[in-house]
């Protein structure tokens, strides 16, 4: 397999009047496991794909300290098509003094311009910063077994 840049994402959650911060964790059962919801927006710039995206992100988190995002979006691309998308993956506790984040991306349009994506398994690698904002990079896996 072989992987091509698809795009590059930066992201922010929203501060919200509702929870008055980036995104509320939830801690249910007394435990180190929480769930976490955060809404925010996303740039997204790339030569095959690029455009302005709204996010929700319906996250957990485990008892050793590891997130496991679970985001979905929609994306207005640059020229006026609507594209889906949705990740998943984990985000492990802090190395280095950083905290870096691994998902896998998925992405569904009708718009016959980016309907490629919707067979296509694309893996996003970044790095957080504090006050919810990421700068991550997501590339396209290419099939190379024969």
């Amino acid at each position: 397999m072989r992987l091509e840049h698809l795009c590059d994402m930066d992201f922010t959650y929203r501060r919200d009047p509702l929870y008055e911060a980036p995104f509320q964790y939830v801690v249910p059962y007394g435990t180190q496991e929480a769930s976490l919801y955060g809404e925010g927006d996303c740039v997204f710039r790339g030569e095959r794909l690029s455009g302005t995206a709204r996010f929700v992100n319906h996250a957990r988190r485990r008892s050793d300290g590891v997130n496991l995002p679970s985001a979905h979006g929609i994306i207005r691309t640059d020229d006026g098509a609507f594209v889906l998308f949705m990740l998943d993956g984990r985000t492990p506790a802090a190395e280095d003094g950083k905290r870096r984040v691994l998902c896998s991306a998925f992405f569904e349009s009708d718009d016959q311009r980016y309907q490629w994506l919707n067979s296509a398994v694309c893996v996003l690698e970044g790095n957080l910063r504090p006050g919810g904002i990421a700068s991550t990079r997501i590339y396209v896996c290419v099939h190379e077994l024969d």
